[in-house]
């Protein structure tokens, strides 16, 4: 298959490693940060962010290395720093918009700062549990 051809290759991709795009640990390890996020200990963040990376590192290797297959030899190099770009990009908006949320929370609910700082936090994880939701259906809707 010619490498011009990029739908043609990541609807391949898709079928043979699609659920790479987000692994199943990234997904519950979101859930269980969203679902104990009021009862967080140190041990327990630990163990689930160790979950979590590993989902990451499973994927974004793959996904980079499928995405950069679709280029021509003279422009991976474009394209990967592209892809840097945008992974810093997502990852500095991913920590602003949580900020904003966990702020407004600290800022409107009544209760304590560590109640309030607790269910900004537990709102923040779902938004990032939408977020990436939304991302993974779109990724088979786009590729497939």
């Amino acid at each position: 298959m010619p490498r011009h051809q990029p739908s043609a290759y990541l609807s391949h991709t898709a079928r043979r490693e699609g659920w790479l795009a987000l692994p199943p640990c990234r997904w519950v390890a979101l859930l269980i940060f969203t679902l104990a996020a009021r009862h967080l200990a140190n041990p327990f963040i630990a163990t689930v962010y160790v979950l979590y990376m590993a989902g990451m590192g499973t994927c974004m290797g793959s996904v980079i290395t499928s995405t950069l297959r679709t280029l021509a030899d003279n422009q991976q190099t474009e394209g990967n720093a592209i892809l840097n770009i945008l992974q810093q990009f997502a990852g500095a908006v991913g920590t602003s918009l949580s900020a904003v949320v966990v702020a407004q929370s600290q800022t409107y609910l009544a209760g304590s700062q560590a109640y309030t700082t607790a269910v900004g936090t537990q709102n923040a994880f779902i938004m990032l549990t939408v977020f990436a939701t939304v991302i993974w259906f779109s990724y088979f809707k786009v590729v497939n």
